[in-house]
């Protein structure tokens, strides 16, 4: 607390003000966060939250940089910031990396790993719920805050002309093709990180409302566009069945294109044909993306 008026004091005096906050990592309660040290909130630890409302009051553009092994909501703070960096934890060159992003220098294009939730009372909250028998999705009235997937560039992306390249695949050794256009419609160079969720309609199982079956990163020019194209193998779309073994079953699945798994642009509906079959013991969760510059 007794060094709060000084950082304040140093805000005022800067442009920009960078407040780094997060975890002191550790084991069983030597840390923040780590093996045996759980929390049951998702408050800053410490006075972290009191050294961030100071700076903020300053009315300098902040910039919040968060180096946590587990999410944290800023208390209210994130319509007041000027921008966030999740950090995780970075390494011994972290910070040379988190500098490049900063300044322009390299282009963000990280997507989180998990989903941040808007309240403590939402824990466990993921984004691959799901629907419960009336069809409210478990946590939906909480939700997260920032999904899954989600990140931000210094650009901006339109995703358009979703086609798939059979509409009916084979459950033995069918691959399922989608591809669509992305392009850059900002003015700074940028990376598009476009994700596939998909969605088994019916099983003998419920299933979650999305799952992330593919992704990629292709760099773009200001005004270029590029033609990428999922390659799913049917093998991707299995679950643990009721026998207690991986199945992939026949019937129809929605396949959503999407920036993160809550900023859906694009979908698609492919029909799986044949017969349940059992995958064999050396089945591998392998997508490829290919790119075709325009």
């Amino acid at each position: 607390l007794d060094m709060i008026p000084s950082a304040v004091e140093a805000a005022k005096n800067a442009d920009v003000a960078i407040v780094c906050v997060g975890d002191l990592s550790g084991i069983f309660q030597t840390g923040t966060v780590g093996e045996g040290s759980d929390a049951d909130t998702l408050e800053l630890p410490g006075v972290q939250q009191k050294l961030l409302d100071a700076v903020i009051e300053t009315g300098k553009p902040v910039i919040v940089v968060i180096s946590s092994g587990r999410p944290y909501n800023l208390g209210g703070a994130e319509d007041r910031i000027a921008a966030q960096v999740m950090t995780f934890f970075s390494g011994q060159e972290g910070g040379t990396a988190l500098a490049s992003v900063l300044t322009g220098a390299v282009e963000p294009s990280g997507r989180l790993t998990l989903s941040i939730p808007h309240n403590v009372g939402a824990v466990p909250y993921f984004y691959n719920h799901s629907f419960k028998s009336s069809g409210t999705p478990i946590a939906r009235h909480f939700g997260s805050r920032y999904p899954f997937g989600h990140g931000l560039s210094y650009t901006t992306f339109d995703y358009s002309d979703v086609a798939l390249e059979s509409e009916a695949v084979d459950i033995e050794k069918g691959t399922v093709r989608l591809s669509f256009t992305v392009k850059n419609t900002g003015e700074r160079d940028g990376i598009a990180v476009p994700q596939l969720y998909v969605r088994d309609e019916i099983a003998t199982l419920v299933r979650p409302v999305k799952e992330l079956k593919a992704f990629g990163k292709i760099a773009l020019k200001p005004g270029t566009s590029a033609r990428v194209t999922f390659e799913v193998p049917t093998d991707i779309l299995n679950f643990t069945g009721y026998e207690g073994y991986r199945v992939v079953e026949p019937g129809f699945f929605t396949l959503m294109i999407g920036a993160s798994s809550g900023d859906i642009r694009l979908k698609a509906r492919v029909e799986v044909t044949g017969k349940r079959r059992k995958l064999p013991a050396d089945w591998r969760m392998l997508s490829s993306t290919l790119t075709e510059k325009a």
